[in-house]
């Protein structure tokens, strides 16, 4: 499929040439007339005071290439459609040094991207459609594709803040790493959601941000990662084809509810105003900051060798005990004494999701693209959880919890899901967004492996993101979101905790 193209009008950029697809074909590529800055304020506390603005230089439309004519719309499953009932999409930011100018990465990078990424859709079609209400149904919602839909890439620029300040571990000023997050395109037809936006930020000589916006109705993070990855495998190959990207499952029929869960779904989603509203990106506090903490292969070792003593010390029975596990726990004491909760807040929770693709009976494929996630919840007392033995009593509390997933349907687990977070919903649970199983920094592009991974989208929820350790293999990587004075009496309990760990 051809398309258009218009060049920016500011004379020192370059024309992003288009490249050949397939027999001909061409990605559609469509430029914004003029460049445009988003400002910021200056932050004023400590973590930054630069003024930070972002350049958008171009918006760019990708369709699927060859291009495909419509698709029979696909109903979303169960699985899916409960996360209708947030509208925040997950973002995703990698972070890569990119030792070039700007001009550069237009001329030789982003052809190459956006003609992988044009390849790439072509295989998982679906982000390039759209989520809206089903037709014949007033209970159920489809992801559709019609020929001619297409994905937004937004080309940026980010002046006024050092690439390696932003891509740090330390409290960044979170407002500023909000600018390098796209928007999801409202879409001109009422009801119907984007999938997916895309975002590249450059900053000139030093590095690159590519980010993605994905909404969780359209697939979990092992869909996300597999369509990420299949990127990266185009952008790598000298001349991609569709041979280089393998097809994901696409069916989401194979998704049985045998509970009625989605009619439970549907009623809340109905009661949930906005739910199918596309919102502007909410203003963030001012003093929220955003930091990454690491637990390394041999504190986690000796987290779980004093959970392990301590259960045997006591008789208790053991219970799936796990680097994930022994992190949750360690965060959740941490995080749940930095804010100091009072006497109001007697019961605190915890939830995660945990992948079902090997759970169902039978299992589907591990490329299926959609949703298959189950959850579970913990809960204890908040004076247990911030007392002497509190890390060890929440790894067994999460543990059992995993454990009583075994053997379970989905749809079971998820209909009490449901209920016990109408219960809890006045109260702060704490959930996980990430796993280290994802891998994530193994996304490579083109330019060696993130210096940073971060999910911005846990501002949302309060929850915390977990990857695997850059640095070292074994370790876990906690991002958070919190003010500043939260993020300070975290680091300080991070930190003295671990310090105990050495008697």
């Amino acid at each position: 499929m051809i398309g258009k193209s218009q060049l920016a009008t500011t004379s020192w950029l370059h024309k992003c040439e288009r490249h050949d697809c397939i027999a001909g074909e061409q990605p559609f590529i469509s430029f914004l007339d003029q460049p445009t800055i988003r400002h910021l304020s200056p932050f004023t506390s400590k973590p930054s005071s630069a003024m930070a603005a972002l350049r958008v230089l171009h918006e760019i439309q990708i369709s699927p290439c060859p291009s495909l004519p419509s698709q029979p719309p696909q109903r979303l499953s169960f699985l899916d459609a409960l996360w209708l009932l947030s509208s925040q999409p997950v973002e995703r930011l990698f972070f890569y040094e990119y030792p070039h100018p700007t001009s550069h990465f237009i001329d030789h990078n982003l052809p190459i991207f956006t003609k992988s990424l044009s390849l790439t859709l072509h295989r998982f079609y679906p982000l390039a459609g759209s989520i809206r209400p089903s037709p014949d149904s007033d209970d159920h919602f489809e992801i559709a594709y019609e020929e001619g839909d297409s994905v937004t890439i937004t080309v940026a620029e980010f002046i006024g803040e050092d690439f390696r300040n932003i891509s740090g571990h330390h409290p960044r000023n979170f407002k500023n790493i909000r600018l390098l997050v796209p928007k999801l395109s409202k879409s001109s037809t009422s009801g119907q959601l984007p999938p997916i936006s895309i975002q590249i930020t450059i900053f000139p000589t030093q590095g690159i941000c590519i980010s993605f916006a994905i909404k969780h109705a359209a697939c979990d993070g092992s869909g996300s990662t597999q369509f990420i990855r299949s990127l990266t495998a185009a952008c790598w190959s000298s001349g991609p084809t569709l041979d280089n990207i393998s097809p994901p499952f696409l069916d989401r029929s194979i998704i049985v509810d045998t509970h009625g869960i989605q009619r439970i779904i549907s009623e809340k989603i109905l009661q949930y105003k906005g739910v199918m509203k596309q919102d502007s990106l909410p203003t963030s506090d001012p003093s929220l900051v955003s930091a990454t903490f690491t637990l390394f292969k041999d504190q986690i070792l000796r987290l779980k060798e004093r959970v392990k003593a301590s259960g045997a010390e006591e008789g208790k029975p053991s219970f799936h005990l796990s680097a994930f596990v022994v992190t949750c726990a360690y965060v959740w004491r941490c995080l749940v004494k930095a804010r100091a909760y009072n006497k109001d807040i007697q019961q605190c929770y915890f939830s995660c999701a945990v992948d079902w693709r090997s759970r169902m009976r039978p299992p589907i494929p591990r490329n299926y693209f959609g949703n298959c996630l189950g959850a579970c919840m913990a809960e204890l007392n908040v004076t247990e959880l911030v007392g002497k033995n509190g890390i060890e009593v929440a790894a067994m509390e999460i543990g059992k919890s995993i454990d009583e997933l075994q053997g379970r349907d989905v749809g079971e687990v998820l209909e009490a899901m449901i209920i016990k977070y109408l219960e809890v919903a006045r109260s702060r649970t704490l959930s996980v967004a990430g796993s280290p199983k994802l891998r994530v920094y193994e996304t490579d592009f083109g330019w060696g492996k993130p210096v940073k991974v971060d999910i911005t989208s846990i501002f949302e929820t309060g929850a915390i993101s977990l990857a695997e350790s850059r640095e070292e293999d074994g370790g876990i990587e906690i991002g958070l979101v919190l003010s500043e004075e939260e993020m300070n009496k975290f680091g300080m309990n991070f930190a003295t905790d671990l310090l105990d760990l050495q008697d």
